[in-house]
């Protein structure tokens, strides 16, 4: 008995024991090679050990931690491949976070506020538990930009908050900008403010209307100027609410005035940033007028990852009251080519007009539809 706690005594001190330490030759040298445990190799300028965690900067000036249990050998020059411990057939955690980052490594620990990952050349990286859309297991030997397991690159929608006519109920990221660029003629910037608030303004050097009397398309050169705003309400993981605010104020076009415009639109999201169902009522208000000031409108969305790299999106606008508003609706359906900091949408817009047709005293009524390419350049800008 006293021979077992006293070996349960030691255990600590062994374990203590069995840490690499540095040596004063290491810290003098410009690169030392460290050989970790799961087979990856940390290059760079050894600093210092501070109890089980040593320093080393690596390139670019910045600080790598690595905890010395982990630490198989420490080398003056790069190692051989028979030095490497690596299993080829072993497998590696990618950590996929929302806004499409992915971080091959290993799970060290979770708290409230922080998960901690060791990456492949043994660094230290924290993001909030919020951040982590999920986690896949793919094989060893891929990159940090993400493989799937067949090697191919995978890239997350990262425009989840735009549709094309209407938007989700999910925000932007907090502190990204983006811009997106409609028909090569809509001009549009956002950023979002917190995880919960985004603010935006769209220009388009155009003004196009369609005439009620001929149903002709007038394009007039001059400059179209909105501000919008955004406010969502998760509530758990897969429903969330937001209220989209869109103002117009009074413009002067060539030939023509536009008066001022404001639309609330409430929104609903059912699903994931990347698979999700969202649904819609809005009103378009025009203070200018007294008759025909109010016209409101129902919204059906649908945004859908399918594959590594492509998104499907359908997004209608429903009109209650289509003579005020000179449509029945508007439908949309596109395909989204994901890339890492921009993404390319490409389909087909289609409008439902009404029309009165005359035949001698009576009148019948006929419904017109028109369909349009739709093409649509999104880009992030700012740090990933």
């Amino acid at each position: 008995m006293k021979t077992v706690l006293f070996l349960l005594f030691l255990c600590p001190f062994l374990a203590q024991a069995q840490l690499i330490k540095i040596t004063p030759e290491d810290t003098y040298r410009k690169h030392s090679y460290l050989l970790m445990r799961d087979g990856s190799v940390v290059r760079g300028q050894i600093v210092r050990q501070d109890s089980s965690i040593i320093s080393v900067r690596v390139r670019g000036g910045d600080l790598s931690f690595v905890e010395a249990d982990q630490v198989v050998k420490i080398l003056a020059e790069r190692p051989k491949d028979d030095n490497l411990i690596i299993n080829p057939s072993a497998s590696q955690t990618v950590f996929v976070l929302k806004d499409g980052t992915q971080l091959p490594g290993t799970f060290v620990r979770k708290n409230e506020t922080m998960i901690t990952v060791r990456k492949q050349n043994g660094q230290l990286t924290y993001f909030e538990p919020e951040l982590l859309l999920r986690v896949d297991t793919v094989r060893a030997g891929g990159d940090e930009k993400g493989l799937t397991t067949l090697g191919k690159p995978a890239f997350a929608n990262r425009f989840w908050p735009f549709l094309p006519l209407t938007a989700t109920a999910f925000n932007a990221e907090k502190g990204k900008g983006y811009y997106r660029n409609a028909l090569l003629l809509l001009n549009e910037f956002h950023y979002g403010v917190t995880q919960n608030l985004s603010i935006g303004a769209s220009v388009n050097p155009f003004i196009d209307v369609f005439e009620r009397e001929n149903m002709a398309r007038e394009t007039v050169l001059s400059t179209n100027y909105r501000f919008f705003s955004k406010l969502t309400f998760p509530i758990g993981d897969q429903f969330r609410f937001g209220v989209n605010v869109t103002y117009q104020p009074r413009q002067k076009g060539t030939l023509f005035s536009m008066p001022q415009q404001l639309l609330l639109h409430g929104l609903f999201s059912l699903g994931s940033n990347q698979r999700n169902v969202t649904l819609g009522y809005g009103m378009r208000l025009l203070p200018d007028y007294t008759v025909y000031s109010k016209t409101p409108f129902i919204s059906a969305g649908a945004m859908h990852k399918i594959s590594r790299n492509l998104t499907v999106l359908s997004d209608n606008v429903f009109y209650l009251n289509p003579y005020q508003s000179n449509a029945s609706a508007n439908l949309s359906l596109a395909f989204r080519f994901d890339r890492r900091r921009h993404a390319f949408d490409l389909g087909a817009l289609s409008v439902i007009q009404p029309r009165l047709a005359y035949y001698g005293m009576s009148t019948s009524p006929s419904t017109y539809s028109y369909f349009y390419p739709y093409i649509a350049y999104n880009l992030l800008i700012g740090r990933n």
